[in-house]
């Protein structure tokens, strides 16, 4: 169901400092509709107060980190789209700044031309788990990002998928992630691509997966004896054009 128009909870000042927003005063007109429209349908538990409270001093100081003369009004309807957007996610801390640099990047005229309206959307559809999981992929020393998957031989040449991706965080056994929904929904959502059977020569890559390749588990936990014909998958994951662009909006 479409929300109402955002702009109908703000307060008549509030829409004509929106009409005609300065670069002075963007900072603190988009913070204040935040808390205004927020504020007007969320159940005001005082939790929920303390997370707007956080979400609009987020958006007035990443939109006072921009140079005044860099500051455009301009596209500040996917500012507030954005807030549209925010509405069920403030509650997570990653989320809510996410939201914030994104509201911030749509009136920074060195970010806002090349801004999708689909940004906001891909931030609405993540959980708490997701921008964590893109977090640690985007803030990896390096990318690509190495994963290793396993498969059983069935005959004829064919192996069957019998364990998800193990993403080689800093591309070492020690700091692995084991989150499948979580590649699932951002691959769907076009942010980044999962290629198997798929491998880049450079040392740090290559120690990973041979550290994979001798490591007990998980091929103990697929067959206790050795018996079965296990395949190791090697693979990377990298971002999408669309997931690059994303993430220097969110991060």
């Amino acid at each position: 169901m479409k929300l109402e128009n955002p702009i109908n909870f703000l307060p008549q000042s509030t829409q004509e400092l929106l009409i005609n927003p300065t670069a002075k005063n963007i900072g603190e007109t988009l913070g204040g509709i935040s808390e205004t429209f927020l504020s007007s349908i969320n159940i005001l538990t005082t939790l929920a107060n303390v997370h707007i409270r956080k979400f609009k001093q987020s958006i007035i100081d990443n939109v006072n980190k921009i140079p005044e003369e860099k500051r455009d009004p301009s596209k500040i309807n996917l500012a507030i789209k954005t807030i549209e957007d925010s509405t069920y996610q403030i509650n997570d801390d990653n989320l809510r700044e996410m939201f914030a640099k994104l509201v911030a990047a749509s009136v920074d005229k060195r970010n806002n031309q090349d801004l999708s309206p689909k940004f906001s959307s891909i931030l609405s559809q993540l959980s708490s788990s997701d921008a964590k999981l893109l977090k640690s992929l985007f803030f990896n020393p390096k990318l690509p990002i190495p994963t290793v998957s396993y498969a059983v031989y069935e005959g004829k040449g064919y192996f069957y998928p019998i364990l998800d991706h193990f993403i080689g965080i800093n591309y070492s056994k020690e700091n692995i992630i084991h989150n499948e929904a979580g590649l699932d929904n951002l691959t769907s959502l076009g942010i980044i691509k999962i290629k198997d059977n798929f491998e880049i020569s450079e040392v740090h890559l290559q120690k990973f997966y041979q550290e994979m390749k001798h490591l007990d588990y998980p091929i103990k936990a697929i067959d206790k004896n050795k018996e079965s014909d296990i395949k190791i998958i090697n693979g990377i994951i990298e971002f999408t054009s669309l997931g690059k662009n994303f993430m220097n909006k969110v991060l």
